[in-house]
């Protein structure tokens, strides 16, 4: 791979795994991954009809709203009176239906999917549509009716192209302040319990599972797989203070067997792999997400 780390800079990326649709590199520095796909879905004319639904959705659904009142806690804990709230990349709005029950009152969503954001406005949200190719959405995120002071960017960096990352992020970044006091990010954990195992099985040549956390065959997929390290590197260099981290297995036990395609039609199964698999990710603390709760601290 001939460009340096889209976090630190660094030349020094290593190989870590291939499969038929996917290379993987690694920094030696921040230890961030990035993943070249190989033979890249064709643009669809909507995200969310690329995913599984059934089982898969509604299992995914209850890991959401779980996530979302966590997230709701993490934010009143760092600005109790705050509101406000855009949440960039919005998808089915499970997060800011959580917002909305817990009080908040100004509240948007902007996302690239027609179907979310036709979902968001007969909510009643704030909706803004975006470019799925723009990388400046600062100027149509001023076309809400309020000025955000939080920012919400939930499973969405990790799509972002790995030439994009910082050009995205410090646009929409710079645009939003002076007002923006707050930045909540959650992405995947390269130091996961999952990624760890199917990682380890992609270099075995069981592609299956690395396959699947990567996101390939759909658009866009998974560009980048985050450390803490290399999470704090990047938010550090858009001018933000890290405040808190919290780890977080990214599944639910009981369900499991939805949402891993290995263990699809073994419920029962599943069930014993989630119960296990949790009690692991506890144990050792290798969680497959990370939150991420970040502020412009002024100087004084």
């Amino acid at each position: 791979m001939r460009v340096g780390c889209p976090v630190c800079g660094s030349p020094r990326l290593s190989h870590s795994f291939s499969t038929r649709s996917l290379t993987v590199w690694r920094c030696a520095v921040c230890h961030h991954r990035i993943a070249a796909h190989t033979t890249p879905a064709p643009p669809s004319a909507d995200y969310h009809e690329q995913y599984d639904q059934g089982g898969f959705l509604s299992s995914l659904a209850t890991t959401r709203r779980r996530q979302a009142a966590a997230i709701v806690e993490l934010i009143r804990r760092h600005l109790p009176a705050g509101d406000g709230l855009v949440d960039f990349g919005a998808g089915r709005g499970w997060f800011l239906e959580a917002c909305r029950d817990a009080g908040f009152r100004s509240l948007a969503g902007a996302d690239t999917s027609e179907l979310a954001v036709r979902s968001l406005t007969e909510r009643q949200f704030a909706a803004i549509a975006l470019s799925p190719t723009g990388t400046d959405n600062a100027e149509v995120l001023r076309r809400l009716p309020f000025r955000p002071r939080i920012l919400t960017m939930l499973d969405v960096v990790e799509h972002l192209h790995p030439e994009q990352l910082h050009e995205v992020l410090g646009n929409l970044l710079g645009g939003l302040r002076p007002e923006l006091e707050l930045v909540v990010i959650k992405a995947p954990d390269a130091g996961g319990l999952f990624y760890r195992s199917a990682r380890l099985l992609g270099r075995a040549g069981i592609a299956g599972p690395i396959e699947q956390l990567y996101q390939v065959g759909t658009d866009p997929p998974h560009f980048n797989y985050f450390t803490h390290g290399s999470m704090r590197r990047l938010l550090e260099s858009l001018g933000l203070t890290v405040l808190e981290v919290k780890g977080d297995r990214d599944f639910e036990p009981q369900s499991l067997g939805q949402r891993a395609r290995a263990l699809a039609g073994m419920r029962a199964l599943g069930r014993v792999a989630g119960s296990v698999a949790a009690g692991a990710a506890d144990l050792t603390g290798w969680h497959d997400a990370a939150i991420y709760v970040a502020a412009f601290v002024i100087p004084g």
